[in-house]
């Protein structure tokens, strides 16, 4: 755990921005995907370092990138909905530890059918009615239970 935290502190001296992205691979499938998400980086012209807790298959791909430069941002979010569906590709998860939220949120349809996630809102409406906990995050917005949309 030492080591992860040091290494977070390490990752500001790569470029000046960084962004990280959390999915779960199958540990058989590992160096497919490392080798997989640094593919990734080279198409978009980004520097990558993965961190990663093999026991699990978490794992936390940081992308660096500078978001002064013109299209970076574009290039970063581009090559971050690429790792999410690698993962989904190779038999994995959208997210190991830290939930849907909003980045996960429209990429639900890549492993959940339209019945699935319509199922997921009905439930969610039965123990949230007034739509007061994290509303607009887990389910994308064209799921919904009955009438009611979720937004």
């Amino acid at each position: 755990m030492e080591g992860r935290k040091n290494a977070l502190g390490s990752l500001g001296t790569i470029a000046p921005s960084t962004t990280s992205t959390t999915s779960s691979f199958p540990r058989t499938r590992l160096v497919e995907a490392v080798s997989g998400i640094y593919e990734i980086g080279r198409r978009h012209d980004l520097k990558v370092s993965c961190m990663l807790h093999a026991g699990d298959g978490n794992l936390h791909p940081h992308l660096h990138f500078d978001q002064r430069e013109p299209g970076a941002l574009e290039r970063v979010l581009a090559a971050s909905a690429e790792v999410v569906r690698l993962a989904v590709e190779v038999g994995g998860s959208l997210s190991g530890e830290h939930g849907i939220g909003l980045e996960k949120r429209d990429f639900m349809p890549l492993v959940f059918t339209e019945e699935d996630l319509r199922a997921q809102a009905c439930v969610r409406a039965a123990f949230d009615p007034e739509r007061r906990m994290n509303p607009s995050k887990v389910l994308p917005d064209a799921t919904g239970c009955g009438e009611g949309r979720w937004s």
